[in-house]
């Protein structure tokens, strides 16, 4: 075992050797390559992060118990209130980052921090982002291509398109895969906290972004929550309100049959049309009265499907930014240079020799 790692080392000295007799010109690659690093890492712009976390209130079977129980009484049956919800949390990274959702920001406006952008997000998205110097090279050739092919009218303004829900046009389409790139959403599974993350070049953009998802995101499952106790909501005050009208006919018809035999004897048969409109006009107002019960239930119920959600952290502005990551990127240059630099030490004479042989057959 012991003469194992002798010969082992006794294999690491003469490359140790090698490295350190050419550590000059090691060095002086590392140096080169410092300034690309530093060079690079000041071309890549500055990108913000601005993060919202969201506690959505939990289902509580005490609460949906009760509205039951009161429910019963006006005739209502509200057992499957608690089937009804098939929008998961978990689903919430699947609906901000979906093309209608994203579209909804077009027309948002946002501000820069120095004050010289107030324009759309879509205009910013499209229009006003910084780009390294080496994708303006690489981009060129399209750019080109573009400028030969025949132009569409441009967007006045800066404007979106209209969007249809249906059909983006090829400019709307690139906007939203940014933005999904700029956007996202992650759901801790055990206690259904939601947290938004939007990145942005200006950090103050970042921010009014990140309050406007969140915001769009609550709206979203509210209406998609309350969407069917709306509708009852609203079918319950028409059926009152004709239940009310009925009623005030009814409760008039009898007062003017009443009003038109007060004098005299009466015989039976205006005794029973009397109780005959009296029945009619109690009827009238007992299904009025059940509606009326009816119609605060889906009140209620409208309320107890609305979701409530606590900001734990609220959209703020970034001090710092979060990319790039200047260190990184020159540590992760100087490592690549150094082992380059040694694997052609060892390796590049025997290379070479090879290439050779293959060159000449």
């Amino acid at each position: 075992m012991e003469l194992d790692i002798y010969k082992k080392i006794d294999d690491i000295i003469p490359v140790l050797r090698r490295v350190w007799g050419d550590r000059r010109r090691m060095l002086r690659n590392c140096g080169i390559a410092a300034v690309v690093a530093i060079v690079v890492a000041f071309s890549i712009p500055k990108d913000y992060e601005s993060i919202v976390v969201l506690a959505p209130e939990s289902s509580s079977g005490s609460a949906l118990s009760g509205l039951s129980s009161l429910a019963s009484l006006a005739g209502v049956n509200m057992g499957s209130i608690q089937n009804e919800d098939a929008l998961y949390p978990e689903l919430y990274p699947q609906i901000i980052g979906s093309t209608v959702f994203l579209s909804d920001l077009y027309e948002m406006q946002v501000t820069s921090s120095d004050g010289e952008i107030n324009t759309t997000l879509y205009d910013y998205i499209a229009n006003k982002q910084s780009s390294a110097w080496w994708e303006y090279i690489i981009l060129l050739p399209l750019k080109v291509k573009a400028m030969l092919m025949p132009k569409k009218a441009p967007v006045a303004g800066g404007e979106a398109e209209e969007v249809s829900y249906y059909t983006y046009s090829e400019q709307q389409f690139s906007v939203i895969n940014k933005l999904r790139k700029k956007v996202w959403t992650s759901v801790d599974v055990g206690n259904n906290v939601i947290t938004i993350s939007v990145v942005m070049q200006d950090a103050k953009i970042a921010a009014q972004v990140a309050d406007k998802v969140a915001f769009l995101l609550q709206e979203y499952v509210t209406k998609y929550r309350t969407q069917k106790a709306q509708q009852d909501y609203i079918y319950s005050e028409q059926l009152l309100a004709d239940a009310e009208k009925n009623y005030h006919e009814k409760q008039a018809e009898y007062a003017k049959y009443m009003d038109s035999h007060m004098l005299g004897t009466l015989k039976m048969k205006y005794k029973a049309e009397e109780e005959r409109l009296m029945n009619e006009a109690q009827l009238a107002f007992n299904v009025y009265n059940q509606l009326a019960q009816q119609k605060e239930i889906a009140k209620a119920k409208v309320q107890e499907r609305t979701p409530v959600y606590t900001t734990m952290q609220p959209a703020v502005v970034p001090q710092l930014a979060i990319a790039p990551r200047k260190m990184f990127i020159l540590v992760g240059f100087l490592f690549l240079t150094i082992f380059g630099h040694i694997t052609w030490l060892l390796l590049g004479a025997k290379l070479k020799s090879t290439m050779k042989r293959i060159v000449k057959g």
